[in-house]
């Protein structure tokens, strides 16, 4: 996994992990948690983790197109029930290819209908009072680069629950607490996760 050179690492008294070196017999219950990231390992590990912490902060340098979708596919699970499994699986697949083939191409020809689209799902999830331009409006259009998707809405859940916090800003240090950001807020923390990426 890759890490980027944090002041201060060493002066933090809680756990550093980075998802690569996961241990076994972590223990975030009743913990303060801050992820550093929002790609998938982020988006992915901070409502899991949220469901027993005591609260998780996910903090990003820069926000992720994200797309709530649910964890079953009601269409795979119908041609399950009317075709042989070679042929439901066949049939799946070329609906699900088909469709990411036709949204990619959106991105390509309409970005700013794919990107008013995404926002739109993400504002009527959060509410109006809530910040979409800074927390979850990246500087490029959908698929320049990352979109990350969120397994039943389980982020947005944990962020009207106020189990989740997003924070968009910069790491000036650690301190022995938490992290102090260029802002001049600072992020307690029993626990932080470096989900920063690997090493390419």
């Amino acid at each position: 996994g890759y890490v980027p050179d944090f002041e201060g690492v060493d002066a933090f008294k809680g756990t550093i992990i980075h998802p690569q070196k996961w241990p076994e017999d972590l223990d975030y219950v009743g913990k303060k948690v801050v992820v550093i990231g929002s790609g998938a390992t982020a988006i992915t590990l901070v409502p899991a983790m949220s469901t027993t912490a005591s609260h998780v902060t996910m903090l990003q340098r820069t926000p992720t197109y994200v797309v709530a979708r649910p964890d079953t596919d009601k269409f795979a699970n119908f041609m399950r029930k009317v075709l042989p499994p070679r042929a439901a699986y066949a049939v799946t697949r070329k609906k699900n290819t088909v469709m990411q083939q036709f949204v990619y191409g959106k991105t390509r020809t309409a970005p700013h209908v794919v990107k008013k689209k995404i926002l739109d799902a993400v504002r009527a999830e959060l509410g109006p009072d809530y910040d979409v331009e800074k927390h979850f409006t990246p500087p490029y259009n959908p698929w320049d680069q990352r979109l990350c998707l969120v397994t039943n809405g389980d982020l947005f859940k944990g962020i009207r629950q106020g189990r989740i916090d997003v924070v968009t800003d910069t790491i000036k240090a650690f301190d022995s607490t938490g992290i102090l950001l260029d802002s001049g807020d600072h992020l307690d923390a029993d626990i932080i996760v470096t989900a920063t990426g690997n090493k390419s």
